[in-house]
């Protein structure tokens, strides 16, 4: 099952790290066209995977988002 993780920055630092983080996750292959950044809205869209969406909310976490948000997707 895949999960589409939304997160919203204040600073286009935070954007960027959380950015740079999940393009460096130790995940062999990880597609970037599943990763969307809207450097406008500050905000970053990531398509993941069951296993490895639990990883990818914590990097975001990590960041410090003013929202996160998790819902179910399918191609």
């Amino acid at each position: 099952m895949n999960k589409t993780l939304t997160a919203a920055f204040d600073s286009d630092e935070a954007l960027k790290s959380a950015e740079d983080e999940i393009i460096n996750l130790d995940v062999a292959g990880y597609p970037r066209e599943k990763i969307y950044v809207d450097k406008e809205k500050k905000e970053i869209k990531v398509i993941a995977a069951g296993a490895i969406a639990g990883e990818i909310k914590e990097v975001l976490q990590s960041h410090n988002p003013k929202s996160l948000t998790e819902r179910e997707w399918t191609e």
